[in-house]
């Protein structure tokens, strides 16, 4: 994006002034932005996952996004209330929050913001985390990559093992591996640089720092959060052949049902990433299916096709904040 270009969205900042509130909330009365965080953290505790991950959003910020809201008269719901048929009226306007992943801070941090606010949340919990002895893929590819020796050793690997990575280096590298190889293939080359580095106690640290245990899934439930599933490994829908996205939706399913005594009926994609006819698939184990797309739900809107908004990043100042909110996007 140019200056031009930059100057003239922020200049976009002004349309949310206090002055436009009224004006704003009119426009989604009778609808619901569904908001997406990843995880509800202090920036800065969690380097590597700072650096290639989703930002954090602080409690105190996330407090203050959902007071701006609850102000401004937000009926909050989640995912089983749209199950249920419950709705925002024609004079009001609805709110889900969700987390995606389901790392621990989601719920030793985020669920308490929530509690204390009385609201509701829905979480998408890739099961593989639960209890997890060591760090998923995802995660170690991440601690890897920030760290430079095990990031050369990660490069030397990558490139002979595999020939399409050749052209990547640093974050562009692993970027590539988690976007486009197949994840058998990335699973594979992780184990023999964790061989290498000899740093599984290291990694079983981190795991049992960031990470759920069941306990946690159990707690939130019984205080009415919803637990949806974002699959078992959280892998990207790319990286896999139908088979492999069945199964994934099929492990999570079951972890859940296991952990909390029923089956979860709504499932987020990992990374956003879906192929065509995925809705087919999805359909035979779930009722709901969460996107990510900066629009609103209507009554109209297909339940495996429900928008979510991702929460953008630290904002600039609080116009921003309330176009994000009033909006889904800045």
């Amino acid at each position: 994006m140019g200056l031009v270009q930059r100057l003239a969205n922020r200049s976009l900042d002004l349309l949310f002034l206090p002055g436009m509130g009224r004006l704003w909330r009119q426009r989604i009365l009778g609808k619901i932005h569904c908001l997406l965080y990843h995880r509800v953290d202090e920036p800065g505790r969690v380097p590597f996952l700072d650096r290639f991950g989703t930002a954090p959003i602080s409690p105190r910020n996330l407090m203050e996004e959902l007071v701006f809201l609850k102000m401004n008269g937000a009926r909050f719901l989640t995912f089983y209330d749209l199950r249920r048929g419950r709705f925002p009226g024609r004079d009001e306007f609805g709110v889900i929050v969700c987390f995606d992943d389901g790392l621990r801070c989601n719920y030793s941090s985020g669920v308490g913001v929530l509690e204390r606010l009385n609201i509701n949340a829905v979480i998408f919990q890739s099961t593989a985390l639960i209890d997890a002895p060591t760090l998923i893929w995802e995660h170690c590819l991440y601690w890897h990559g920030a760290h430079p020796r095990r990031a050369e050793l990660l490069r030397e690997l990558a490139h002979q093992r595999l020939p399409s990575s050749r052209p990547h280096r640093g974050d562009a590298l692993v970027a590539h591996l988690r976007d486009a190889e197949p994840m058998a293939a990335v699973e594979a080359l992780l184990a023999e640089v964790n061989e290498l580095s000899g740093s599984a106690e290291v990694q079983a640290d981190l795991a049992r720092s960031l990470y759920p245990s069941s306990d946690y899934l159990r707690a939130a439930w019984r205080e009415y959060h919803e637990i949806g599933s974002h699959g078992h490994h959280h892998y990207p829908r790319s990286g896999l052949d139908a088979a492999g996205f069945e199964q994934e939706l099929i492990r999570s399913q079951q972890e859940l049902a296991a952990i909390l005594g029923r089956r979860p009926k709504a499932f987020s994609y990992p990374f956003n990433s879906h192929l065509p006819g995925d809705e087919a698939i999805c359909a035979r184990y779930y009722e709901q299916v969460g996107t990510v797309d900066p629009r609103p739900i209507s009554r109209s809107t297909p339940p495996l096709e429900m928008p979510r908004c991702t929460w953008p990043g630290p904002h600039r100042n609080r116009l921003q904040m309330r176009r994000w909110l009033w909006t889904g996007h800045i």
